[in-house]
């Protein structure tokens, strides 16, 4: 037989094998019941595949029982893209849905999280286009959707179903747990510049350009993140300096108890709201009991898996006021 029939033969041959019998071999190897090969022989499936899975299950690894057609698998079990979903809802219900690039990174990230084996890019942090149009045939009842540009009009008079809907939501919200003002908090960051703006100075008629001393880091700005509740409490101000490395010779003269973090361009990201976060809980002091309510404005940062399983196990509900893109 030449060595091209032999090849056809192995293609044809691989990825046949049964999930159940796997799933049997795999147990009764686990169980100590038979040696791989016993069980490989006896459920007619490959061995190197199922001491592929035994490792994977010594390793606490996923264990994908299906055949795998060449390179690629897939990456969540059913119950795990249960969670995923569970996500993406629970965000689009708080109005704050996600885009293409949000949802493909909270794929990314549920997937470190849970340490499955994956092929994402671990450079961008994102799964790739393949799994959005593979994961959203096998979910028709989700849309991820592009926002529509805001016209002046739209932004002027805003769009009635949107406020409606997150009145709605709020009051919701406000009827199922009872919120009184003082766990009603609004947050929101301000850019603020590090650069005087300059007066205009008297000059020689036609002179083109006139100088004038100014900071080297022009255009830059601190982001400052403010919150407080509808009864008048205050959480210290937290400040992200547009640095490498925090100084805190920056914090002088800060309010008391203030807050200062440093990040290269000076935004906010999700790692630094994370921090906050710990700070709102400490003067927010939200309990199973007596829950929080956090109105924020969508950013990408409040849609950080961390950012929202943290929320969850502090008893944070967050909810999105209307975002205009």
């Amino acid at each position: 037989m030449s060595d091209v029939e032999n090849d056809r033969r192995k293609r044809k041959k691989k990825g046949t094998w049964d999930p159940t019998n796997m799933r049997k071999a795999v147990e009764n190897v686990i169980n100590n019941e038979m040696s791989a090969r016993q069980a490989a022989d006896r459920y007619q499936v490959p061995r190197a595949t199922l001491n592929d899975r035994i490792s994977a299950i010594k390793r606490g690894k996923e264990m994908f029982t299906e055949p795998l057609m060449g390179r690629f698998r897939n990456t969540f079990s059913l119950e795990h893209e249960k969670i995923l979903v569970g996500h993406v809802k629970d965000l689009a219900n708080r109005l704050m849905p996600l885009n293409r690039k949000e949802f493909l990174y909270l794929v990314f990230q549920l997937a470190e999280k849970l340490k499955l084996p994956h092929q994402f890019n671990k450079e961008k942090k994102s799964a790739g286009e393949n799994f959005y149009y593979s994961f959203m045939k096998r979910h028709s009842d989700l849309s991820l959707r592009t926002p529509e540009s805001t016209s002046l009009m739209r932004a002027v008079g805003f769009n009635r179903p949107q406020v409606d809907r997150f009145y709605e939501c709020l009051e919701t919200l406000i009827q199922r747990f009872n919120f009184t003002a003082y766990k009603i908090w609004n947050c929101d960051e301000t850019g603020i510049s590090i650069v005087q703006k300059h007066a205009k100075v008297l000059a020689t008629k036609n002179q083109r350009q006139v100088g004038k001393l100014t900071s080297a880091e022009r255009g830059k700005n601190v982001t400052v993140l403010i919150a407080m509740s509808a009864g008048g409490q205050f959480v210290p101000p937290f400040f992200v300096f547009p640095r490498s490395r925090m100084n805190e010779r920056l914090m002088i003269n800060a309010p008391n108890e203030s807050v200062g973090e440093a990040q290269p361009n000076g935004w906010m990201n999700a790692e630094l709201f994370l921090k906050w976060m710990h700070l709102f809980v400490k003067y927010s002091d939200p309990t199973a009991e007596n829950p929080v309510l956090l109105i924020l404005d969508g950013h990408a940062s409040h849609k950080d898996l961390d950012v929202i399983e943290f929320a969850r196990k502090n008893h944070i509900h967050m909810l999105s006021t209307i975002q205009f893109f």
